[in-house]
């Protein structure tokens, strides 16, 4: 028993040894898992840097495999291949200072975090099957020809130097249900004048950019329900043509922007009797009362009004307004954070489904 816990420890641990045999001048290295992560099988420190390197090593035969921390230098054809050869279906890489993705066609999901990537090469003539594709914390700067990836369910672009997002870009995409660009230089969504469906995509992050209008017009989102567009430039939002454009919108974060009065007037009417989460910052505007007492008169029988206060009634009345527009906003801000729990709670239940067989999978980011 002794003999076969270490044997089984053992298989746990990475072993690079030479095999005495030797691949165009190189010696042949063997990777085992170092550590499991749920069914991932992780490998720390691994180096591969030139395709010599990458065909004189071999790889565990996992459907899941993630490099950490060590250096990949590039994700090239030979890579690749290497990976399919030993059946990796799913990958992920955070730390591996990877700077040019030649996109795999054999990959499903597609993790690299925090690689300083600078280049994502596709091939137009490729057909690709990648449905999970996670680029956050990267240096792109450029989106080209991702439109032939057809497959996407989720894509995550946060948090790199992309400055224009052409949104037809994606209308290829007829399953894409995420779509998340925050954190980046985005100034313009492209001046197509056609209108762009994506009829699956139920999350739309458009956050930390410069955005100094929205296309609603343009948009065909039937499925769309939580959409960000905090921090940006915007300083109009009309919420009327935003509720008909996304009919099944509930969670609207639009803070962080410096909206006029009409749009933050409108905004609140609008959303309050959709009831639609939103978070918007409050504007010092003359209309704010009529806001609020407009809401109290609708909720009223018969428009029947309340006997008026005695003393310093309108101070009260306005203390109160005060009060109950705090309690509001803070219920607001949790709703809002319960609502972006149960969507990440919805993604890893899907990563979850996705792995076949009785070791399954959770997503190591």
């Amino acid at each position: 028993m002794a003999s076969i816990t270490v044997l089984r420890l053992l298989k746990c641990v990475i072993v690079i040894f030479v095999l005495g045999l030797l691949v165009d001048g190189a010696v042949v290295r063997q990777y085992t898992c170092d550590s499991y992560f749920q069914s991932w099988c992780q490998l720390h420190n691994a180096t591969v840097h030139m395709d010599t390197d990458v065909q004189a090593s071999v790889f565990p035969r996992v459907r899941q495999l993630g490099f950490i921390y060590g250096s990949i230098g590039n994700f090239t054809h030979t890579f690749n291949n290497q990976l399919f050869k030993a059946g990796v279906l799913r990958v992920f890489a955070r730390g591996t200072r990877v700077t040019t993705l030649t996109m795999p066609s054999t990959i499903e999901q597609l993790y690299l975090r925090d690689n300083g990537l600078r280049t994502v090469e596709i091939d137009p003539r490729a057909r690709y099957i990648v449905r999970y594709l996670r680029l956050q914390m990267n240096k792109l700067r450029s989106i080209a020809h991702f439109e032939h990836l057809t497959q996407l369910h989720e894509l995550n672009l946060c948090d790199n130097l992309i400055e224009d997002v052409p949104l037809d870009t994606f209308a290829t995409m007829p399953a894409l249900r995420q779509l998340i660009l925050c954190g980046n230089h985005i100034k313009t969504l492209g001046t197509t004048p056609t209108v762009i469906q994506l009829p699956a995509l139920t999350h739309l992050d458009l956050g930390g950019n410069f955005l100094a209008s929205l296309p609603l017009e343009r948009w065909q989102l039937p499925q769309l329900i939580n959409l960000s567009v905090r921090d940006n430039l915007l300083t109009t939002l009309d919420s009327g043509l935003l509720v008909r454009r996304f009919p099944l919108l509930r969670i609207l974060d639009a803070s962080a922007n410096a909206l006029d009065c009409h749009s933050y007037h409108q905004a609140l009417q609008t959303f309050v009797n959709r009831s639609v989460v939103h978070l918007i910052d409050r504007r010092m505007c003359s209309v704010d009362d009529a806001i609020v007492l407009d809401a109290e008169e609708m909720r009223r029988p018969n428009g029947i009004k309340p006997a008026a206060a005695e003393g310093n009634g309108p101070l009260e009345v306005r203390h109160l307004k005060e009060r109950i527009f705090l309690q509001q906003r803070t219920i607001q801000q949790q709703r809002m954070e319960i609502e972006q729990l149960r969507a990440n709670l919805t993604t890893l239940m899907e990563q979850f489904d996705l792995v076949a067989g009785p070791a399954r999978a959770l997503d190591p980011f």
